[in-house]
Order: structure tokens, then C-alpha cells, then sequence
């Protein structure tokens, strides 16, 4: 089985096996799996990315814009007042 990685501006975005990104063992593939699961908990206004030494760095998450319509709405418009 081939382990992967896949790394973007000094972060790792993603491991998977197949054919995408650079080739790791897997014991690699089971070291980054045990930091991904060691991940902080995001807040609402903080996230976190895994740099590749496999430390987390926090960053502030851009803030929603609140919807201009309620949910039921959106219903109401999709299927037109039938919710």
C-alpha cells in the first residue's frame, strides 16, 4: 500500500494512501494520524493547521457574514411554502 502526504506552504493538508502526493512509510502515515487526532478544538473565532514539524498553529478564522434569510425561508423559497 503507498502512504501519502500532501503539503502546501508549509502545511500539511492532507494524508491518504493512493497515488496523490508525496510517497511516506507508514509509520510516517501513522505518526501525523496521531497528531491530526491531538488537534485542538476549534473556537468561533480561532482554527488550527498542522505545520509539518507536526506542531498546531492557531490562526483567527475569518468572521461569517450572518445570512440575510432564516433558514425557514430558504425553505419557503425552495419549495415554495410547502414546508
Amino acid at each position: 500500500m503507498r502512504y501519502y502526504k500532501v503539503i502546501k506552504n508549509g502545511y500539511i493538508k492532507g494524508i491518504g494512501t493512493g497515488l496523490d502526493g508525496i510517497e511516506i512509510t507508514g509509520g510516517e502515515y501513522d505518526i501525523i494520524m496521531s497528531a491530526i487526532l491531538a488537534k485542538p478544538e476549534d473556537t468561533e473565532s480561532t482554527g488550527y493547521r498542522l505545520r509539518t514539524d507536526l506542531t498546531w498553529e492557531s490562526y483567527e478564522k475569518e468572521p461569517q457574514p450572518e445570512p440575510d434569510l432564516e433558514p425557514e425561508e430558504i425553505v419557503d423559497i425552495i419549495f415554495g411554502g410547502a414546508s
